[in-house]
């Protein structure tokens, strides 16, 4: 995988074939983490906040 500027690698495509049972738990992780904790406030996603925030830098805002 290619590095991108934050030093995490890039996400590639999924093979949906193989990875649909995996992307089905994050799906349904994202929306559970989304419904409880949509500004992502709580200290438990204070992680997840930081990745989000530097992946999407000047594109989004949480």
């Amino acid at each position: 995988m290619e590095q991108g500027s934050t030093g995490l690698p890039e996400f590639k495509i999924a093979n949906l074939f193989q990875d649909v049972a995996i992307l089905k738990e994050v799906q349904a992780l994202a929306l559970k983490i989304e419904e409880i904790d949509p500004k992502l406030e709580k200290e438990e996603n204070a992680k997840l906040k930081k990745l989000v925030e530097e992946k999407f830098e000047n594109r989004i805002s949480i």
